[in-house]
Parts: structure tokens; sequence; C-alpha cells
């Protein structure tokens, strides 16, 4: 019997993808010994997309700069009144949705969580999604694994076999960098996810993919 092994960054707020990972992974591995990404369109571990009257918009947690760039060590400026903010925006943007009564209560408490590791921030928000969601697939992290490879395809063939899995589930993105040989040299199947996005009900206007699970969990 497969045993899954799926490997992310513990992104802000993540889109529907990300969960969708989680579901179909026995263990699920945040990488948090990797330097954070920033500057970048792909840059999603302090920030994410909602959807509001005038388009999608980016909500970003501010961080400090530090001579570390390891996502375990990533540092929120908190001496910044983003969180007020923040809430205020999401408040406006989707008061008038489903589920609002509902889901906002947690969205407050998740932003509010009281902390100044922007890992320990994120996982919390993933963790309770999960619940929230029916989602129990259990929760690792790769700066308790010990020393894993500096080589990309290494360090994931090291957290699958350190967790017992013979798969590891990827997205379509490591189709580009994956060295497939590698993994099955070392026992490892490379699976890839078959997520599609679904069509739910939004607000304003046009419906837009790849949202933060936010605007699914407010509308759906």
């Amino acid at each position: 019997m497969q045993k899954v092994c799926a490997i992310h960054q513990p992104n802000f707020f993540p889109w529907l993808g990300y969960f969708y990972k989680i579901v179909k992974s026995d263990v699920f591995v945040i990488l948090d010994t990797v330097d954070i990404e920033i500057g970048t369109a792909d840059a999603i571990t302090n920030r994410t997309k909602i959807k509001t009257s005038s388009g999608v918009q980016w909500i970003t947690i501010p961080i400090k700069k530090r001579e570390s760039k390891l996502i375990k060590d990533i540092q929120i400026d908190n001496n910044r009144k983003w969180r007020d903010t923040m809430l205020k925006t999401i408040f406006f943007q989707y008061k008038r949705s489903k589920h609002f009564e509902t889901f906002y209560p947690i969205v407050e408490n998740l932003v509010n969580y009281n902390t100044d590791n922007l890992s320990e921030f994120n996982v919390n928000i993933i963790e309770n999604i999960c619940r929230y969601m029916g989602i129990d697939t259990k929760i690792v992290f790769a700066s308790s694994m010990g020393k894993l490879s500096s080589d990309r395809n290494m360090r994931l063939i090291d957290i699958c076999k350190l967790n017992g899995c013979d798969t590891y589930l990827s997205g379509n993105g490591g189709r580009k960098y994956h060295n497939e040989h590698l993994f099955v040299d070392n026992g490892i199947i490379v699976k890839y996810t078959d997520f599609v996005h679904p069509m739910y009900s939004q607000l304003h206007g046009d419906f837009e993919k790849g949202l933060s699970c936010i605007d699914y969990c407010f509308n759906e």
C-alpha cells in the first residue's frame, strides 16, 4: 500500500490547491528550512490574493529584514499596525458573503494570533483551516527532521524516506525541475496533483481562480 507524502512551504491563507494536496497525502510536510521568496510574482509566503469590489488584491504580512532568509527564522514586523488594516479590508469585502457570520470570527482569530514568527503564524492558519474543512492529515515540519540534503531533489527524497513514504505528491510546477529517475532510484514514485479548480459563487463580478482559501470559505 502506497504512503503518500506532500511537501510545501507554509503559505499565508493558501489557495484551494494547497489543501487538496493535504487531503491527498498521508503525511504533509511543512518545508520551513528553505529561503523565503519575496519580491516576485510567485511570492506567497507572506501574502495572498482576495477578491474585492476593485478586482483581485493582495493582502500582505509585513516582515522584518534579518540575516537568515530561512522561512523558519522570518519574523513578522508587528511594529506596523497591519492586522487591523487587513481585517478591515476582509470585513468590508466579504460582509455580504453567504457564510460571513460563521467564518469571519475564525479569520479574525487567525489574523490576531499572537506570534512574531511567520512560519508559526501561517501553520496555525493552515491547521485551523484543515480542522474547519474536516481534514485530518498528519502535518510535520522539515525543521524537525535534522540535516537534509542541500540538493533540491535529494531533500525531497530524504523527507519522504524519513516519513516512511514511497510516493511523493508534487504540484504540477515540479515537472520542470524534478529528476524523476533519481526518485525512482531511491524507491520513491513521483505523482502530480490532479487538482481541478472548482467553480463556486463569488462576490464582485466574474469568477477568479487561485484566490485565498478564505474566498471559498466565505462564499461556499
